[in-house]
């Protein structure tokens, strides 16, 4: 580039900056990550990202312009990380890329090519690790005890191969102290310092959970099933930033929701139910006037995140029902759920991007 192409190129990120900032969403994060992208500004795209995807962490249009923005970068690196798995095949061949692609977001690719290596090189621990960092992630997200037990239980199959791993063990010495098994938490701690006996961090975790009274459970099941059992009942506190806000104030919600449908040909209704089931706005028309379809939404968004929890699919997080008498758009987005129904006018791409923007853009606003 010239000098002149670089004053062009930062003349116009900076304006593209002043208009994000003016307007913070994760839509409007994501397009300025898309301009770095294709001034080939990568330094510039990964601050903002990492700083979005702190500030909004449950947005799909930030884990998208993530995922391109990782795809730019590496795009050398994922080249050669197939080429490995194809040519060179080896544990660390499949690891390599299994984080990649996990890095990316991609985690359909990072889970396949992490158990293909775990099959063909069941000694090596760090395809074990991918695995478990992915359902630690989902059970963080759906506090369910299934997910935990199958994330410990990868870990502990890691350990098994590796007793050495110092960023393994502390993991897994937190993760065992979050769900309240001080036993194990101990344990593992402990285990760094046969290898490690001044690391601090270790130490200081060993001296926080000495303080701690021993659980009352019997097994690692029936504590995580207890977890579990409290997140249901509320004693544990899931909901992030946007539902939070939502919940508190349901009437600025009510308040946007009628932007949703302009312009939207065919639109007929918007629900939007809380971290809680509970309903939370709706238009046309008040909670009141709502309540009796708000009812039957709560029973889909039930039967649809069941269903993904039991089939061992990714979390439940939109879908569209399509009818001969038009769509019904159901998303879930940090434990809001809402639900769009269209009528048979509706253009399905023009629905999707209207809900698309609203979801990500006008809602953080």
């Amino acid at each position: 580039m010239s000098w002149w192409s670089d004053f062009k190129a930062n003349r116009e990120l900076g304006d593209a900056r002043r208009a994000m900032a003016s307007a913070r969403s994760p839509f409007s994060i994501g397009k300025f990550i898309d301009r770095c992208i294709d001034k080939n500004r990568y330094d510039l795209a990964l601050e903002e990202a990492e700083k979005g995807n702190a500030e909004f962490p449950h947005s799909e249009a930030l884990t998208a312009a993530y995922k391109r923005l990782i795809r730019a970068v590496h795009s050398e690196d994922l080249k050669n990380g197939r080429n490995d798995v194809r040519k060179a095949p080896g544990p660390k061949a499949y690891y390599k890329l299994a984080r990649l692609y996990k890095k990316m977001r991609d985690l359909d690719q990072a889970i396949e090519l992490a158990r293909k290596g775990v099959e063909l090189y069941p000694n090596f621990e760090g395809n074990y690790i991918v695995l478990a960092d992915i359902r630690y992630e989902r059970f963080q997200r759906d506090m369910r005890a299934t997910d935990g037990l199958q994330a410990i239980d990868l870990f502990e199959r890691a350990v098994d191969l590796n007793r050495e791993n110092y960023r393994l063990l502390f993991q897994l010495a937190e993760i065992y102290s979050a769900i309240g098994a001080r036993g194990k938490a101990l344990e593992k701690a402990e285990m760094i310092l046969d290898f490690a006996p001044d690391d601090r961090n270790a130490v200081a975790l060993i001296e926080k959970l000495r303080q701690r009274p021993p659980n009352s459970f019997g097994s690692l099941k029936e504590l995580l099933d207890d977890f579990e059992r409290r997140v249901a009942a509320g004693a544990i506190e899931r909901a992030g930033a946007l539902s939070s806000r939502y919940t508190r104030n349901p009437d600025h919600l009510a308040r946007k929701l009628p932007g949703l449908a302009e312009g939207l040909l065919g639109f007929e209704r918007v629900v939007v139910l809380g971290p809680k089931n509970e309903l939370l706005a709706a238009h046309p028309g008040s909670g009141s006037d709502n309540r009796e379809v708000a009812e039957t939404f709560k029973r889909m968004f039930e039967a649809a995140i069941e269903c993904s929890l039991r089939m061992d699919i990714s979390t439940f997080d939109k879908g569209l029902f399509d009818a001969d008498d038009g769509f019904t758009y159901l998303l879930v987005i940090d434990q809001l759920k809402i639900a769009v129904v269209c009528g048979a006018k509706t253009k399905k791409k023009n629905l999707l991007n209207q809900v698309h923007r609203f979801v990500e853009h006008d809602l953080y606003l």
